[in-house]
């Protein structure tokens, strides 16, 4: 209304590494060893949680864990990661020309990366369609993916994709979908911010 506004969302050269949240109070040494063997151990991942609460940051963070000897591939709407492993590949998704043609969609690169044979799958977010994608590919030989998911609490998480998996265009039964979820995700991470906009890590499901 009073002009043009810009949002620039910038990141450090050198992210941030476990010792850094481990410092900042973020969450404990106990749980970074939790967490450290979840990955390790080929866990399904998602980490939940508000806007600005630091998803991208603890996923980057965990995805440090995975060994130098598996193929990686992340997608993101704008690519965030910064993944220093050896085998990555990086998919960012595309939106249309103005005339409308050209998108390339987050989940167009779910399905994709199927193809690519990857050990492990990052999604930087799901937000629609996609997630019923990366449940498949969690269900289907693909342990240890990762993602995040804007969620208000770990159990807010379940109904959310819930909906997601809707938002695909396949019209599932309530009880099918509940049966990919629980079977797809192994473990659910929570962040919130507390009051003075602390990030904390204080949810595991």
């Amino acid at each position: 209304m009073k002009g043009p506004s810009i949002t620039i969302r910038k990141f450090s050269s050198t992210p941030l590494k476990i010792g850094d949240l481990i410092g900042y109070g973020s969450l404990s040494s106990q749980m970074a060893g939790f967490l450290e063997a979840a990955v390790k151990g080929r866990c399904n991942i998602i980490v939940s949680g508000g806007t600005g609460s630091g998803k991208t940051t603890l996923l980057n963070v965990l995805s440090g864990y995975i060994p130098d000897s598996e193929r990686i591939v992340t997608i993101e709407d704008a690519a965030e990661l910064q993944l220093k492993q050896d085998h990555v590949v990086t998919l960012e998704g595309r939106p249309s020309n103005i005339e409308g043609k050209g998108v390339v969609s987050i989940r167009d690169l779910v399905k994709n990366a199927l193809r690519m044979r990857p050990d492990r799958i990052i999604v930087g977010e799901v937000r629609s369609g996609e997630t019923l994608d990366m449940l498949q590919a969690m269900n289907t030989g693909h342990d240890g993916s990762l993602t995040t998911v804007h969620a208000n609490s770990s159990r807010d998480v379940i109904s959310r994709l819930e909906t997601m998996v809707l938002m695909s265009g396949m019209e599932l039964p309530a009880k099918a979908i509940r049966e990919q979820i629980t079977s797809a995700i192994d473990l659910i991470v929570h962040q919130s911010r507390l009051r003075g906009w602390k990030q904390k890590d204080y949810q595991y499901i």
